[in-house]
């Protein structure tokens, strides 16, 4: 798959912000679909487990806390919805109104996790095709799809613009959720990566 240079700068711009960073928490954004008009939460429960216990299910964004910053990872349509986007942000508990946020970090999936830096990331991009409104003029072009990022002990998280199709085991790419695990093995056999 050939890379232009705007996919070329936007990888070297996300790697930026990973490499060197010690993960200190990870938390979990999650719409809140189930609110009442005055935004309390009617059931503030997390709905991210899926029937693997070694991969989670988040309609919107993950926050990774670092020594120095807050790495947000989120989908988003900055090459073709839905991709990856990454940013800095000042995180605190109302960073926005419309997620709820669970810090995940005491979970076995992340304990091997915290307290180590990063040393390694990079996009799995997926080939997708787009055109004008009217149909024609057909180009393909490239999403990104999946983070994979390497901490110092080895571990892998991959974070995926996907979801599983319902009620199956199959993958669907460039979706409005993320799946995030750091189980390569699942993730293989999942398909989230090849």
């Amino acid at each position: 798959m050939t890379l232009t240079n705007k996919h070329i700068t936007y990888e070297n711009k996300c790697r930026e912000l990973f490499l060197e960073q010690t993960i200190r928490a990870v938390i979990y954004g999650e719409l809140k679909y189930l609110a009442e008009e005055e935004g309390s939460t009617v059931r503030p429960e997390p709905s991210y487990h899926t029937k693997y216990p070694d991969i989670d299910t988040l309609d919107y964004s993950v926050y990774l806390k670092t020594d120095t910053k807050t790495i947000y990872i989120f989908w988003d349509n900055t090459f073709i919805s839905y991709g990856l986007q990454s940013k800095l942000i000042d995180l605190k508990e109302t960073t926005n109104e419309y997620e709820q946020k669970w810090d995940v970090s005491s979970e076995p999936k992340w304990t091997d996790i915290i307290g180590q830096k990063i040393i390694d990331f990079k996009i799995i991009w997926e080939k997708t095709w787009t055109s004008n409104l009217d149909g024609s003029n057909k180009m393909y072009t490239s999403s990104p799809q999946t983070f994979v990022v390497r901490t110092e002990n080895g571990n892998t998280i991959l974070l995926s613009a996907s979801e599983f199709k319902r009620d199956t085991d199959e993958i669907l790419p460039l979706m409005d959720n993320l799946l995030v695990t750091t189980n390569l093995d699942l993730a293989k056999f999942l398909r989230i990566l090849d």
